[in-house]
């Protein structure tokens, strides 16, 4: 039997990893307009949505926002930049894949969640991370090349680095 609190560990760092997913899935999408990156974040956010299908467990019964005595802690000041806003979602998604992992590993939760599946979605979190970063880094030399184009669309070639 899953304990509660476990419950609520679990929950919690799906939330907060489906959210951080889809932060760099829409920044991958809409500012990138990077087809293969897009379609891989939105396939892990997917395997971790259909995790908590699968498990069948009463993640949602176990929830309780207004008792968490962390909800309040936000130690944030904003992004400065995109690039700030890519590298702190991607450290939220794989801090959250790696308390599920761990979890993951529990007597009572091994035959529920696969640890191997969620360290395999980390590291590719952390590829796609490098990925990101650099698009971000030539994402000036986009803007010029779409005007010069006068299309909204930049270059397709750019998603081969993935």
């Amino acid at each position: 039997m899953v304990l509660p609190p476990i419950l609520r560990i679990i929950d919690v760092n799906i939330n907060r990893v489906s959210e951080g997913l889809r932060v760099l899935e829409d920044v991958s999408r809409f500012i990138l307009e990077d087809t293969e990156s897009s379609r891989k974040l939105k396939s892990i956010r997917h395997f971790i949505s259909q995790l908590t299908a699968k498990a069948d467990l009463p993640l949602t019964q176990v929830r309780d926002a207004e008792g968490d005595i962390g909800a309040e802690f936000d130690l944030t000041n904003g992004h400065v930049n995109l690039v700030s806003l890519v590298r702190a979602n991607s450290r939220r998604v794989q801090e959250g894949l790696r308390v599920l992992e761990e979890l993951a590993k529990l007597p009572d939760i091994r035959d529920i969640i696969s640890s191997e599946y969620l360290r395999t979605h980390r590291y590719s979190i952390y590829t796609l991370e490098k990925h990101l970063l650099a698009e971000l880094g030539g994402q000036n030399k986009w803007k010029i090349q779409r005007e010069e184009n006068g299309r909204g669309k930049a270059k397709k070639n750019r998603n081969k680095a993935g």
